[in-house]
């Protein structure tokens, strides 16, 4: 959490940053120096399911209008890829922004880290945004690879999904890889996502 600026478009909420640093201590196929298409990927896919599912209330993070706001950031360090990075993340993500906790501002306008206040991020109930990736073997889908098994597919479907009012939503989506989904892989993959939501959902409630 820190104190900023909103964006010229939207002066009237807070902000959410969300970066991914990918280094060599994870997976010798990370190394060092500015942030590669893999990190660059993650965090953008990162952002999108959380921004577009409202699973942050931005405009609770205002503390005056069009000049100063809470900016939410979202670091994504892994260290140890064994695969399904992406997934991985947004389980983690979703977990520390439930347990997280707005630090305190002093006398003189500075945020103390030293010190937080009672009060959590503002969240929206029962918002919560995870993403599930699909990855093409064959004739094969899997979820949740391990690294290995990974590196031998031949293309890869991520969907960020939340759930509001009892309705599955899906709030991003991106592939990966020239090798195409075909309708009946896509249609064994939505009937899939609702399943595996709530079953990582119900172990995220441990965390609110």
């Amino acid at each position: 959490m820190e104190i900023g600026e909103p964006y010229p478009d939207s002066p009237d909420k807070g902000n959410l940053v969300v970066s991914g640093d990918l280094l060599p201590l994870a997976s010798p196929r990370f190394e060092s120096g500015p942030p590669g298409f893999q990190a660059i990927e993650l965090s953008r896919l990162m952002d999108r399911a959380i921004r577009e599912s409202g699973m942050i209330d931005l405009k609770k993070l205002v503390i005056k209008e069009g000049e100063k706001v809470w900016t939410v950031y979202i670091d994504v360090y892994p260290i140890n890829d064994d695969g399904n990075l992406i997934d991985a993340a947004s389980i983690a993500s979703v977990a520390a922004l439930q347990k997280s906790f707005i630090p305190e501002i002093d006398k003189d306008g500075h945020v103390d880290y030293g010190n937080k206040t009672n009060k959590k991020i503002p969240l929206l109930d029962n918002v919560t945004p995870i993403s599930f990736s699909f990855f093409k073997l064959g004739n094969s889908i899997l979820i949740d690879p391990t690294r290995e098994e990974e590196e031998c597919c031949e293309a890869r479907v991520t969907f960020g999904i939340s759930k509001w009012k009892g309705q599955h939503m899906i709030n991003s989506c991106q592939k990966k890889g020239e090798t195409p989904f075909t309708q009946a892989e896509i249609d064994k993959i939505m009937d899939i996502l609702p399943k595996k939501f709530d079953a990582i959902s119900e172990k995220l409630k441990k965390f609110s």
